[in-house]
């Protein structure tokens, strides 16, 4: 377990517990990177913003009954995906814009311009990493982010994004494949860049 998850899990249970200071801890670690996510399931910045207050809430009114094994990261990151897919269903009487969990346009806009991106200038390598990356379908983009962007492991992307785990191993290696064919580079080229990437977006 590294030092994030023993961190989170210490605040999870005192979460649990009804301490009030270990919630806002948790809010505060995870909002920008819950935002991050959440914008790129969909792109309103109130819609976003809302349903990660709903998650919280909803967090804090059912701490009691919230399982002591859980890893907070991945469990966060299932939650929102399911609160914006929750209020982005069409309702009685409600002209709404569909949001399908298997096709939806993952809106991972690896650019200069977006916000996320701290550096002003990028190495001419990073900047061509991140045209490949615009290249892949949103589906590669999402699993890339979650896997080298997050770190997370494979069966929690998998929970993450409603596949198989061997779903989740077969669409990351051929976002990779195709990240190669792109970019006519080795695979441990590209995992060294999609490291240092990592290292401008979160210094």
């Amino acid at each position: 377990m590294d030092v994030l998850t023993t961190a989170d899990t210490i605040l999870w249970t005192a979460l649990q517990q009804g301490d009030e200071q270990a919630f806002a801890n948790l809010y505060d670690r995870y909002f920008e990177r819950l935002y991050e996510y959440g914008m790129r399931l969909h792109p309103s910045d109130d819609q976003v913003k809302d349903a990660i207050q709903e998650l919280f809430i909803k967090l804090w009114t059912n701490r009691q009954n919230l399982s002591t094994t859980v890893d907070p990261r991945p469990y966060l990151f299932v939650a929102l995906r399911g609160t914006i897919y929750n209020r982005l269903r069409p309702r009685k009487n409600a002209v709404l814009v569909a949001f399908n969990q298997q096709e939806h346009d993952f809106l991972a806009h690896f650019s200069t311009e977006h916000a996320y991106i701290k550096k002003e200038q990028l190495q001419e390598q990073q900047q061509q990493l991140l045209q490949a990356l615009n290249q892949l379908n949103a589906r590669q983009k999402e699993i890339l982010y979650l896997r080298y962007f997050e770190e997370l492991d494979y069966e929690q992307i998998a929970n993450i994004m409603g596949i198989s785990v061997k779903g989740a191993y077969k669409l990351s290696a051929r976002a990779l494949k195709n990240m190669r064919d792109i970019l006519g580079i080795s695979t441990a080229i590209l995992l060294t860049l999609l490291a240092e990437l990592k290292t401008t977006i979160y210094p």
